[in-house]
């Protein structure tokens, strides 16, 4: 007889409950990388509304130049308008070069201290010894925690020590003091670039910056200035809405992700869910429900105080949907109060902020989503752990199944033997 295809028959007809065990742990490990999958896309969507959870982000505004020399930027605090700029000067940091020396390798044989201080703040200190060489002196320069940056020059034929400021403005020049050595840096005629402020005239109007990005002279606008300009530059704010209804936009895009994903996995109406560990599952409808009540909440006190208004509202399977016309108008009609309602005012929170904070707590360690795939992971390992045992229940049984058929081989065998026996006595 075929004795092993006969235990593994048997072992296999009572192989039931092992399977049932295994698809179960497999379902909860599929389920905890499902949820995985829905925590990045709630991650998303929290990036989506952090574009609006600020007042400045809202704002629907764009600037323009009229020459490469300025380039701008506007945020929500902007207002319309248009502004002549002239750039006088750039802001520069400050540049020094020592005296020349043959080798950037050698041993300058110099021993003293190299003194560096950074407008009216404390003086730093570089201790050079006989045996530091031009590399070297400029790696501990660089080593020494200052706003500086030092590196070795090499014309073709001679070196010399570059040291620059790493910040422009007036306010950071630097001023050199060497005390039982020669470099040079602190000659007249070292200094081949002063540390200097930027200049512009806007509307005929002198602004100085410490810094090429100029902010804070027009509203809401920043100016990042790369040349000297001749002649005036035109800058312009204009209304954007397209702007904003693109970051509105973003928002419905990745909230239908998160709630599309839900109705996918754990089902939706008469929709069975795809993941048979997370069909009707409480922790999920928790989540579309909490945000679906997070976009209804009513913010301010002005006309438009739901999203609804503005033109965000709901379809019947709880995603969300955007009429563009509807929120241009709204725009139209009272910018201010569509800032406030999507971020705010003030330290008030707006329907962005939020949702915001809604995502934050579902994703965090004690969140919905992580309380739910931590429970799914410890029912995957206690399943793992019974398949485990079943496994060994059916090894057992199956050594059994071999022991009896031995036995009952050799049985057989002596019967056989004894029947042979027999047959010849009498034959």
């Amino acid at each position: 007889m075929d004795t092993e295809g006969i235990v593994t028959g048997l072992v296999g007809a009572s192989s039931g409950t092992l399977n049932t065990l295994k698809s179960r742990a497999s379902d909860a490990d599929s389920a905890v990388s499902t949820l995985s999958s829905i925590s990045s896309l709630l991650a998303t969507l929290q990036k989506s509304v952090d574009g609006l959870a600020n007042t400045r982000d809202v704002g629907a505004y764009t600037a323009s130049s009229s020459s490469s020399a300025i380039a701008v930027s506007a945020n929500g605090t902007a207002l319309p308008g248009s502004y002549n700029v002239k750039v006088n000067a750039l802001a520069k940091e400050q540049r020094n070069y020592s005296t020349t020396f043959s080798s950037m390798s050698a041993a300058l044989g110099q021993t003293g201290t190299l003194s560096m201080t950074i407008g009216s703040g404390t003086a730093v200190n570089v201790a050079v010894t006989a045996t530091d060489t031009l590399d070297g002196i400029a790696a501990k320069i660089n080593a020494s925690g200052a706003r500086i940056s030092a590196s070795v020059f090499n014309d073709g034929t001679n070196y010399r020590l570059q040291v620059r400021g790493l910040d422009t403005g007036a306010e950071n020049s630097i001023t050199f003091g060497e005390t039982g050595v020669a470099l040079g840096l602190n000659g007249p005629t070292s200094k081949v670039q002063s540390a200097a402020d930027a200049s512009i005239d806007i509307d005929g109007f002198t602004v100085k910056r410490s810094t090429n990005q100029v902010s804070g002279a027009i509203q809401g606008v920043t100016l990042a200035l790369t040349e000297v300009t001749t002649s005036p530059v035109t800058v312009r704010v204009q209304s954007d809405p397209a702007g904003l209804q693109s970051k509105v936009q973003s928002v419905v895009d990745s909230y239908n992700a998160v709630v599309n994903k839900i109705h996918q996995v754990a089902g939706y109406g008469t929709t069975k869910g795809t993941s048979p560990a997370l069909q009707s599952d409480s922790a999920l409808r928790s989540i579309t429900e909490r945000l679906q009540s997070a976009l209804t909440t009513k913010v301010g006190t002005g006309a438009y105080q739901i999203l609804s208004s503005i033109g965000l509202g709901s379809n019947r399977d709880g995603t969300l949907k955007l009429d563009a016309s509807k929120l241009s108008t709204a725009l139209q009609n009272d910018a201010a109060g569509v800032a406030t309602l999507l971020a705010g005012q003030g330290t008030g929170k707006g329907v962005m902020d939020i949702v915001s904070d809604l995502t934050k707590s579902m994703t965090g360690a004690k969140g919905t989503v992580s309380l739910r795939s931590d429970a799914l992971s410890s029912r995957a390992r206690s399943l793992r752990d019974a398949a485990d045992r079943e496994q060994e229940r059916l090894n057992r049984y199956a050594d059994a199944l071999r022991k009896q058929f031995t036995a009952m081989d050799t049985t057989v065998a002596g019967n056989n033997a004894q029947m042979t026996y027999i047959n010849q006595m009498y034959a």
